[in-house]
């Protein structure tokens, strides 16, 4: 079994994955073939997020040609580090991407960017192997502080955005 069912949370998640075969027939129908992720790399996401206790829905852009998920909030309020429920709604763009798709060029990034409501522009990569591993990665214009919650361990935070930049110094004592 893999390692992110074997948690509490993961084992109450896997009680309401819904199966392959349901998943890929509820696939939004898309013009043409999709260019970087074929139903299982979805799947795979799906399944990676929803045992995080993420809740989605799968979209399709039309003009990119590609699937990608929408995280609608969270199942349940320890999902997002202590985080109210829900406080990244309709927030994070993920977008399934085949380990052995060729042609990740700056463009196709750039591109992926348009599919984002945040300002400023930010979508979160899902790096699919054929075994089904996720590797999810921030992807965004030029740099930006860190999202507020952001542990480090969840790519997707909180959703919030903080204000300063890098991290705060300690100020030295002064000795009287």
């Amino acid at each position: 079994m893999d390692r992110r069912w074997r948690g509490q949370q993961g084992q109450n998640a896997l009680q309401s994955l819904r199966s392959f075969y349901e998943y890929k027939d509820s696939l939004p129908v898309l013009s043409s073939d999709c260019r970087c992720a074929a139903g299982a790399d979805v799947y795979s996401t799906y399944s990676c997020l929803h045992a995080a206790g993420r809740e989605t829905d799968v979209m399709c852009s039309s003009g990119a040609n590609l699937w990608y998920l929408q995280v609608l909030s969270s199942l349940d309020a320890t999902a997002n580090d202590g985080a109210e429920s829900g406080s990244n709604a309709g927030q994070d763009i993920v977008v399934p991407v085949s380990a052995s798709y060729t042609r990740l060029t700056p463009a196709f990034l750039s591109s992926l960017l348009d599919l984002s409501p945040m300002d400023p522009p930010c979508v979160v990569l899902a790096i699919v192997d054929s075994d089904g591993t996720v590797v999810l990665n921030r992807l965004s214009r030029g740099i930006h502080a860190p999202a507020e919650g952001f542990t480090g361990t969840d790519t997707l935070g909180t959703g919030k955005r903080s204000r300063g930049g890098g991290r705060q110094q300690k100020q030295p004592k002064q000795q009287q």
